[in-house]
């Protein structure tokens, strides 16, 4: 009689220690995707923060500029430099045409100072000085802009917050201005130069 060795079925022996490892391999590829995918989500996430704080920061800096040409333009057209102008605008009806302000709105407050001149000389080659007895010079006017930009929730009570806040100066050059001998200076507190 010889002897036949049993057989072994398989799956058993020496394979025996390595059941449920690709149970294992699958758990930890399946934990190292949900990592990546929070880390993606947080990312996303902190840049539509970034870009919202951006289009903030770009509204009220345009907002600004702007306040700097109505000051331009009003100290051309009607010669008003004595008075701050404060301009209020409604951006959320702006931007959804509504035609009420709903509960929650954002509004850009612009202070604008007037052109404050800072010196002013001859205009030499100003063909307007030709032959007149008023005489034109090139002036040179200094101005301050602030916009704040707010939101507001009037429901349940009244509440704002501070978004974003801008300040911009400028110097601008008129020409022709008419000359004046002697400018005095006297800029209201706060004026940036």
């Amino acid at each position: 009689m010889t002897d036949h060795p049993a057989t072994v079925p398989a799956g058993t022996g020496a394979r025996r220690g390595e059941r449920g490892t690709a149970f294992v391999v699958a758990l930890l590829v399946l934990l190292v995707l949900t990592i990546a995918g929070l880390a993606l989500t947080l990312m996303t996430q902190t840049e539509m923060r970034i870009g919202a704080n951006e289009r903030e920061a770009n509204r009220t800096f345009y907002a600004s500029d702007s306040g700097i040409q109505v000051s331009t333009a009003r100290t051309l057209w009607t010669a008003n430099t004595t008075q701050t102008l404060t301009i209020l605008l409604n951006t959320t009806q702006q931007d959804t045409n509504a035609a009420a302000a709903p509960p929650l709105t954002f509004e850009d407050q612009i202070v604008v100072t007037p052109l404050y001149a800072i010196h002013t000389q001859p205009c030499e080659f100003c063909q307007i000085n030709q032959n007149q007895q008023i005489q034109y010079a090139y002036t040179t006017s200094v101005v301050n802009v602030t916009t704040t930009r707010l939101g507001l929730n009037t429901i349940p009570s009244a509440f704002s917050q501070t978004l974003a806040q801008q300040v911009v100066a400028s110097m601008i050059g008129i020409q022709p201005s008419p000359q004046s001998n002697a400018i005095v200076y006297h800029p209201p507190t706060g004026l940036k130069y």
